[in-house]
């Protein structure tokens, strides 16, 4: 029982590789032959595309900016008071008319109750774990 098993097994998995043969018509020579049908297989080796058949590409594809940078190119300075945010080392910059969170900003300046001055880009799609505020990337700290 076990060899007819294996033989069996053996039979499926020698099928499941083969690829069935192309049918080609032959042409015949006059009207009144029967047509018969020439079956073809390729070879092996031109079974697998070359990977070498593609182009060579000489220099990486153009990066687009993202939707959050397009809406604010330009660098921007603010001036606000530090504050700790909700979540463990995030750090608020509060304004008369906005909230951001410094992303980058000095450490031994942006402290809490500190009134400062930072220059970079506001970044609302940015993701973080902070939960507050719009995310602004900070290129220079300074005390205000």
């Amino acid at each position: 029982m076990r060899r007819l098993a294996a033989v069996l097994l053996c039979v499926v998995l020698a099928s499941c590789g083969q690829v069935p043969p192309a049918e080609v018509p032959a042409s015949s020579s006059s009207a009144t032959e029967t047509s018969s049908i020439v079956t073809a297989t390729p070879p092996p080796s031109s079974v697998s595309p070359s990977v070498s058949a593609l182009p060579p590409t000489s220099a990486p594809p153009p990066t687009l900016p993202t939707p959050s940078r397009a809406l604010d190119p330009t660098l921007k300075t603010v001036r606000g008071t530090v504050s700790a945010g909700v979540e463990s080392g995030c750090t608020l910059l509060s304004t008369p008319g906005e909230q951001y969170l410094l992303l980058g900003a000095d450490p031994a300046i942006a402290v809490a109750g500190a009134v400062v001055e930072v220059s970079g880009r506001a970044d609302p799609g940015a993701m973080t774990t902070c939960q507050q505020g719009t995310p602004f990337h900070v290129t220079r700290t300074q005390r205000g």
